[in-house]
C-alpha cells in the first residue's frame, strides 16, 4: 500500500502531537516536584532558624539549604561542622559551567565536522569527520561525569541528615527509596517538613522565660 507524502505528513504530526500529549504528565510531575521541595525546605529551614530560606525557591543554589540543614544537624548532635553546603554549592555552579560549556562546544565541533564533508561523501568519510568531535566530546564529559558522581554522593549523605532529623525512625526508607525513585524524595520531604524527631531539644530563651529559641549559633556560618 502507497502512502502519499501528505498522509505521511499526517501521521508524524498525529504521532508528534500524541508525544506532546504524554509530555505533559510528566512536565506536570516536575512542576509539583520542585515546588514541594521548594516548600518543604523552605518551612524546614524558616522554623530551624537557617537564614535566607528563600534560596529554597532558587534552582541550582538551592542545594546550599540542604547542605545547611545538614551542617546544621551534624553540629547541634555531634558539634560537628561538615561544610556540606560549600560542597554542594561549588559542585552545583561546577555542573551547569561543564554542562553549558561542553554542550557549546559539542555543538560548533559537530557544524564544523557538517560543514567539512564534501558534497558526495562516501560513508568512511562521514564516519572519519563525526569521529574526532565525538571522542573530544566523550572525553570533556568525563569531568562532567566525575562532578555529578560527587554531588550526588554528597547530596544524598546531606539528604540523609535532613531525614534523621525529620523522623529518625525511618530516615534509611526515606533514602533508600527517594534513590530508587527519586519521584519520591519531594513528598517525604513535604509531608513531615513539620517534624523534628531526630533534633535535640530547644535551649530556654533567656529574654523570654518558657520560650523556645531555634537550633541557631550566631558563630556558625551554616545560617
Amino acid at each position: 500500500m502507497a502512502y502519499s507524502y501528505d498522509s505521511m505528513e499526517a501521521l508524524a504530526d498525529m504521532m508528534s502531537g500524541l508525544f506532546g500529549i504524554f509530555q505533559i504528565p510528566s512536565l506536570l510531575l516536575s512542576v509539583a516536584s520542585y515546588v514541594l521541595t521548594a516548600l518543604a525546605l523552605y518551612t524546614i529551614a524558616q522554623r530551624r532558624g537557617i537564614h535566607k530560606p528563600w534560596l529554597a525557591w532558587i534552582p541550582v543554589v538551592n542545594c546550599w539549604l540542604l547542605g545547611s540543614l545538614s551542617d546544621q544537624y551534624q553540629y547541634v548532635v555531634r558539634g560537628e561542622n561538615k561544610s556540606k553546603r560549600k560542597f554542594l554549592l561549588g559542585l552545583s555552579i561546577a555542573k551547569v559551567i561543564l554542562g553549558t560549556g561542553i554542550g557549546g562546544m559539542a555543538v560548533v565541533m559537530v557544524v564544523r565536522a557538517i560543514l567539512g564533508i564534501p558534497s558526495h561523501p562516501s560513508e568512511a568519510a562521514v564516519v572519519g569527520a563525526l569521529l574526532g568531535p565525538a571522542m573530544t566530546i566523550l572525553g570533556l564529559c568525563i569531568p562532567l561525569l566525575g562532578v555529578t558522581i560527587a554531588y550526588v554522593i554528597i547530596r544524598y549523605i546531606a539528604l540523609y541528615d535532613l531525614y534523621k532529623s525529620l523522623d529518625p525512625n525511618n530516615c534509611v526508607l526515606f533514602l533508600v527509596l527517594s534513590i530508587l525513585f527519586g519521584v519520591t524524595e519531594p513528598f517525604f520531604l513535604f509531608f513531615n517538613r513539620e517534624k523534628d524527631l531526630g533534633m535535640p531539644p530547644r535551649r530556654q530563651s533567656a529574654a523570654v522565660p518558657g520560650a523556645q529559641e531555634p537550633w541557631q549559633d550566631e558563630n556558625k556560618d551554616y545560617l
